[in-house]
């Protein structure tokens, strides 16, 4: 059909719309006018019958543009248009709907029909091998999603399904506009059981994608897309804040400056109490400081401006009493926002009437303008520190002395706040000006009451003891009033049970008077029978106290103390309150045991026979002490060494926890003094006690104790022994640990920095990883083909990661302090040519490719060894010819063997050059010494004669006259003919000129004789080329 200018209509339609698209690529200027244009055209096609033919035209430009690269704003531009073109149609038909306007020409029917051939039309090159038409079809289809309105199940089905393709992409910007479209999906009603596998529930399929993503991708913007576009709620949420320990820095800070910043005051409401202190605690003490400023300006502005600048507020959202990060996130609110201090003022008022808040705050605030040297507003709102005693006294008192105090002064307080109290005020005296005197005894004094209550709780014991020693005036004194307080506790309580049985024994004497009446005569008799008996108690021992004064007896001191009353003992609870008091005052203490004997008293009366209790918490607390006391002297580490190895071998889970420690902490202190002499316990059974506690991964607790110490032993060369430090290794790696991810990160950490500290420390890792590496083969053999349906193939990790993990931690260029010696290095060389020894005893093909595959990341030089490459390069050689490779682990053998071989071959080169410069010096040196040699022997021989003539002038002149003669005879002669001795002195000459080079070559031959033959390395050279010619075909 034609117009009446005779133009095709389907070629004046199409003509229009490339007009449009022809004016919209070159500025966003004009896009509201080309829409109009767009849906002018598009009316009047569908007004004519022409709407399958707009449609077509339509598509047909937009696939123009999909094969644009990601850079080119053109594409861009007609994203955008094609974007407003159909959110324009949508816009109009809600418009219409609202109003209540009839569609005559069914609009709405002509625009779901336009969308759905264009999304079908568009989604045709979804599996294109460009990747840049993946990803224009892509961002089309995101920047369309929210226009669409609504579609047919069919259309919905073929989208989930190419979007669930590409959101695993090989290309990572093709994957953020999967993400971007899935976003869009999501329902926001139903994200339970999102870790639950199900094909029926597609309503939340889109979401189980994005969470997936958020988790395992490996492009940090791809897991970035889908942390901000996925929807946030109690389901999701944690997905999305577990981000926050992300290996991207900008993942990591967005938790903050985004996901947090956006939810506001739900922060403190929506987020559990422990995943909140972590993500603050997180964001502080991140490395990175854009991450820090993120989370301290998440805490210092929005937070606090979301609770209308309510500081107080503030602290009972963070739960000060609970938690253990309010510190770190009050003082990074004083670092961003300064202004605030000046705000703050405590009143005379306020002292008596503190809140677990205003305690929390003054202890933040005391100690914040301390470490910052904020004289000033130390000078005006804190007390003098007999103010600070009474204030803390009287908290004591409404905690410990309720009874003495009226009901009306504790009615707003409960146990726990109260202590609370006591301890944020404890914590800023232990930092007091105690420069008054007045004021630093009356603080001693309210402390060293509040230490001898026996109902004190273990914080505030602790908290007290390093307040009395802060306050005390040497170690000496603060040692003898926490002993005193010790004393005064056990002996209260003996005192108490004696006072008991007083008051029992009344109750019996009264109860037995009721009976005297009715039993008279016996009672009679009984009592002269009881009297007589005392009488001859007393007087036996007032004779036995004579005849050993007066030394004519024979009554041992034995005798005498059995005769004594036993001697009462504190109880349990009692015994444990001293245990808590003297572990703590122990702490603290620096003197040799030898030098305070009140400690070494406190060890026979208290610590002893705590250790041999049979009460689990008292001998518990008695090896804690122990151990304690064993770091004041080594002798008495000595002897007790054995015990903790028992306590280790033999107690309870918590009992070899705390043993453990001790041991670790007396090594850290004393080295190996302790073990290996005479009346010392075998370093090799300790050895033995480390070796089956990393084994027994029952106690995990125990483990990750005994895998930190060992780390820290190692590291500081305590230990030096190669079979523990190789079960340490074994241990990391063993699958049965897996689960136990406290010990995976602490050797995560401390097996990388043992390998990098020091060459030698790398060394011992070469020497163990190859047996390292077999061992864990085997084990993985055994895990792949285990029948058991329980056992877990994946907790394990891969040989060839292993493997890759052992030459990370042997290669020398991760040393610290790296000198240039260190392209010298053969460290990870030698560990190489071990594993190709122990290569034949792995059996599976399998584990075998896994190793050759992944021998090219070793670092090679060709200032290392050349007996080492030497060595290395046979070995490959001998697996080349021998071992049946397939074409990968071939490939990457044969590289290996090309590298070598040109290093060979430059240190020949090099060799063979330093032969010849050598040789040069050598004939050099020679020559010159000749020369000096011969002018020192004319020189000698003319002050020789010079010596002899020196009778009369006559004699002298003659003699140079016939020496000139004979010289200028010389010269005359010299064309001619030379004299006997003249020539014998010349072969001379040449005689000692050919020993030198024969010399010379001796030495070149020296040198070069191991040096291998240049024709075979030429041809070996020549074959490798050729094999890594014919690999550059293959690839």
């Amino acid at each position: 059909m034609q117009d009446p200018d005779g133009i095709d209509i389907n070629t004046k339609i199409f003509n229009s719309v490339a007009e449009v698209f022809q004016k919209a690529q070159g500025s966003y200027a004009g896009h509201r006018k080309h829409i109009a244009v767009l849906k002018k055209i598009q009316s009047k096609a569908v007004e004519q019958g022409y709407e399958d033919a707009f449609n077509f035209w339509f598509d047909k430009l937009v696939t123009k543009i999909l094969p644009l690269k990601k850079n080119e704003i053109i594409g861009d531009r007609i994203v955008k248009l094609v974007a407003a073109f159909i959110a324009s149609l949508e816009r109009e038909l809600i418009l219409a709907k609202k109003q209540n306007y009839k569609l005559t020409n069914d609009e709405e029917g002509i625009f779901s029909r336009f969308v759905d051939q264009f999304i079908r039309h568009v989604l045709r090159g979804v599996e294109s091998p460009d990747k840049n038409v993946r990803f224009r079809v892509l961002q089309l289809l995101a920047v369309i999603m929210d226009n669409i309105g609504e579609i047919d199940e069919s259309l919905f089905n073929l989208l989930i399904l190419s979007l669930n393709k590409r959101i695993y992409d090989r290309e990572p910007t093709v994957r953020i506009q999967a993400v971007f479209c899935l976003t869009k999906f999501q329902d926001e009603e139903q994200t339970e059981h999102l870790t639950e596998l199900s094909d029926n529930e597609e309503n939340f399929e889109a979401t189980r994608t994005l969470v997936a993503s958020i988790q395992n991708d490996p492009s940090a913007e791809v897991r970035r897309a889908a942390m901000l576009n996925l929807i946030n709620d109690n389901n999701t949420r944690p997905y999305i804040l577990e981000r926050a320990r992300d290996v991207n820095i900008v993942n990591r800070r967005l938790v903050y400056s985004r996901i947090l910043k956006s939810m506001g005051r739900k922060c403190f409401d929506d987020i559990e109490p422990h995943i909140f202190d972590q993500l603050i605690e997180w964001g502080l003490e991140d490395r990175e400081l854009s991450v820090r400023n993120a989370c301290k300006r998440l805490i210092a502005h929005d937070w606090l401006n979301a609770l209308d600048g309510d500081l107080i507020e503030l602290l009972e959202k963070l739960d000060v009493s609970r938690s253990s990060v309010c510190v770190k996130a009050i003082e990074a609110l004083f670092q961003s926002r300064p202004d605030i201090l000046s705000k703050i003022k405590f009143p005379e008022s306020i002292w008596k009437d503190f809140t677990v808040e205003i305690a929390f705050l003054f202890r933040a605030i005391y100690l914040y303008c301390l470490d910052n040297n904020i004289t000033e507003m130390l000078e005006e709102n804190f007390p003098e520190a007999s103010k600070l005693s009474e204030h803390l006294n009287h908290y004591i008192l409404l905690r410990y002395h309720h009874n003495d105090i009226s009901n009306d002064s504790q009615s707003h307080f409960d146990y726990n706040t109260l202590e609370f109290i006591i301890e944020q005020l404890s914590i800023a005296a232990e930092r007091y000006d105690y420069s008054d005197e007045v004021g630093r005894r009356s603080m001693l004094t309210v402390v060293r009451n509040m230490l001898a209550l026996t109902t004190l709780s273990e914080p505030l014991i602790k908290i007290g003891i390093r307040v009395m020693k802060s306050l005390s005036i040497n170690e000496k004194d603060f040692v003898t009033m926490a002993i005193e307080i010790i004393n005064d506790i056990r002996d209260d309580d003996i005192e108490k049970q004696e006072q008991d049985e007083k008051i029992k024994s009344k109750k019996i004497n009264r109860r037995n008077e009721t009976s005297v009446n009715e039993e008279d005569e016996n009672g009679t008799h009984n009592d002269e029978v009881n009297e007589d008996e005392e009488d001859d108690n007393i007087s036996s021992f007032h004779s036995a106290v004579e005849n050993l004064v007066q030394g004519n007896g024979n009554v041992s001191e034995s005798d005498i103390i059995n005769n004594l009353p036993p001697e009462k003992e504190a109880s349990s609870a009692t015994i444990v309150l001293c245990l808590t008091r003297s572990s703590y005052m122990l702490e603290l203490v620096n003197t040799p045991l030898t030098e305070n004997i009140l400690i070494a008293s406190l060890m026979d009366t208290l610590i002893t026979p705590a250790v041999r209790n049979t009460a689990p918490n008292i001998r518990e607390l008695g090896v804690k002490n122990l151990g304690l006391c064993c770091l004041l002297d080594v002798k008495l580490a000595i002897d007790n060494m054995y015990i903790l190895g028992m306590c280790v071998s033999k107690g309870n889970a918590s009992l070899k926890y705390i043993a453990l420690q001790v041991i670790v902490d007396i090594f850290s202190v004393h080295g190996n003094t302790v073990v290996d002499g005479e009346g010392k316990v075998d370093s090799i059974s300790l050895h033995k006690i480390f070796y089956k506690v990393l084994k027994n991964n029952g106690l995990p607790e125990c483990q990750v104790i005994a895998a930190e110490g060992l780390c820290k032993l190692f590291l500081a060369d305590v230990f030096t022994d190669d079979d523990l430090f190789e079960t340490l290794v074994l241990s990391y790696f063993s699958p049965i640990n897996s689960s136990n991810e406290a010990l995976v990160q602490a050797f995560a950490f401390c097996i990388p920095v043992y390998c990098f500290s020091h060459p030698a420390h790398q060394q011992r890792m070469s020497r163990t990883a190859a047996d390292i590496l077999l061992r864990l083969c085997v084990l993985w053999d055994d895990l792949q083909s285990s029948v058991i349906p329980e056992v877990d193939r994946e907790a394990m990790l891969k040989p060839n990661i292993i493997f890759q993990q052992l030459l990370f931690w042997t290669d020398p260029r991760n040393l610290v302090n790296q000198t240039g010696s260190t392209k010298k290095d053969t460290v990870q060389l030698t560990f190489l040519i071990d594993v190709l020894k122990i290569y034949a005893q792995i059996e599976k093909k399998e584990i075998k490719k896994m190793i050759i595959t992944n021998i090219n990341a070793i670092f090679l030089s060709s200032e290392q060894d050349y007996s080492t490459l030497k060595e290395l390069l046979e070995y490959s050689d001998d697996i080349a010819e021998n071992d049946n490779l397939d074409n990968v682990s071939k490939n990457a053998l044969d590289k290996l063997r090309n590298n070598l071989n040109s290093l060979i071959e430059e240190i020949n080169e090099r060799s063979e050059a330093q032969t010849k410069d050598e040789n040069n010096t050598a004939n050099d040196q020679y020559s010159s010494i000749l020369g000096n040699s011969f002018n020192k022997s004319s020189n000698d021989t003319i002050e020789h004669a010079a010596d002899i003539t020196d009778g009369n002038s006559t004699e002298l002149t003659k003699t140079t006259v016939n020496i000139l003669a004979v010289d200028n005879t010389t010269e005359q002669s010299n064309s001619r003919k030379r004299t006997r001795s003249e020539a014998e002195q010349i072969d001379t000459s040449k005689n000692l000129e050919n020993m030198s080079i024969q010399d010379t070559s001796a030495v070149a031959k020296n040198v070069s004789f191991v040096l291998p033959d240049e024709k075979s390395d030429a041809m070996s050279i020549d074959e490798e080329d050729k094999d890594s010619e014919s690999f550059s075909e293959v690839c």
